[in-house]
């Protein structure tokens, strides 16, 4: 049974070690002979303005998400513990609902939303509201993109967090309720010191996510070279369309290591907590 799983691991990590191999050559439409320079390729990156640019909205597009996603997920979750399971129930597929479509349909959805004459600030003008530039500048541009986001996936940290707060023993909640405490006071005083676990799993999964992001910044960018909007990913794939391979690979390789660096220790921190409980 652990056959296939075992051949398309060793598949993937080939493909890896594959990968790895050409980020260390010299390997472009420039220079068609690959030649081996070591970490020169990533020396070549570090100096690349458009790769600084990327590597700059990764970070605040991965860090504004978990520091936003986080608390609002937290909050929402503890609405829904109290209400009854009919419409919990529903509002959780109603949060949910944006992942349940691709991003890039996603992307389109709000650059309608975001249109200057048909969206968004059509409404604002007819009740005489002042309108917004959202993708004329590159603070609103930016700004823009992190709304998109935030809707797009703080739903999945309401699922985990929802979830811890199932998990919790409902005899401390009823005695909770006995001793005449309030929704707030059994959120914050029961709920969320026993759903750690929920944190490590909602902050992992947003940073990857968020990390990641391709779809939205290219669609509602309007392709890869958007400098408001580029990405570490949306950079990759503009130096691979653009035949610089080995550079290319040397940026999929960063933008593994740094997921791998905060994924693992959060994974090994939910392992210990899961076999000291058992």
């Amino acid at each position: 049974m652990a056959i296939p799983t075992l051949f398309f691991s060793g598949v993937l990590l080939y493909l890896v070690a594959w990968n790895i191999y050409l980020s260390f050559l010299n390997w472009s439409l420039v220079s068609r002979i690959p030649k081996f320079v070591g970490f020169g390729t990533y020396s070549y990156l570090l100096h690349q303005y458009f790769f600084k640019i990327g590597a700059m909205h990764s970070a605040i597009f991965s860090l504004g998400l978990i520091a936003i996603g986080n608390p609002l997920g937290i909050f929402l979750a503890g609405i829904l513990y109290f209400l009854p399971n009919k419409f919990r129930t529903l509002m959780v597929s109603i949060f949910l609902y944006p992942l349940a479509i691709s991003m890039a349909t996603n992307g389109l959805i709000w650059t309608w939303l975001f249109n200057l004459h048909l969206g968004v600030d059509y409404a604002l003008r007819l009740i005489h509201l002042p309108t917004i530039p959202w993708l004329t500048t590159p603070t609103t541009t930016i700004g823009a993109l992190f709304l998109v986001e935030i809707w797009a996936y703080t739903g999945l940290a309401v699922l985990f967090y929802l979830a811890s707060f199932m998990g919790v023993d409902k005899s401390i909640i009823e005695a909770a309720r006995i001793d005449k405490a309030g929704g707030f006071k059994i959120l914050f005083k029961i709920l969320i010191p026993n759903s750690m676990n929920g944190f490590i799993v909602s902050t992992a999964l947003l940073f990857l996510f968020s990390f990641r992001l391709f779809s939205l910044p290219y669609v509602i960018g309007g392709g890869p070279t958007n400098l408001n909007l580029m990405t570490l990913v949306t950079y990759l794939y503009y130096l691979f369309y653009s035949e610089f391979f080995s550079a290319s690979a040397a940026t999929s390789v960063i933008v593994t290591v740094v997921a791998t660096a905060v994924i693992i220790p959060y994974a090994l921190y939910g392992i210990k907590r899961w076999i000291r409980r058992e």
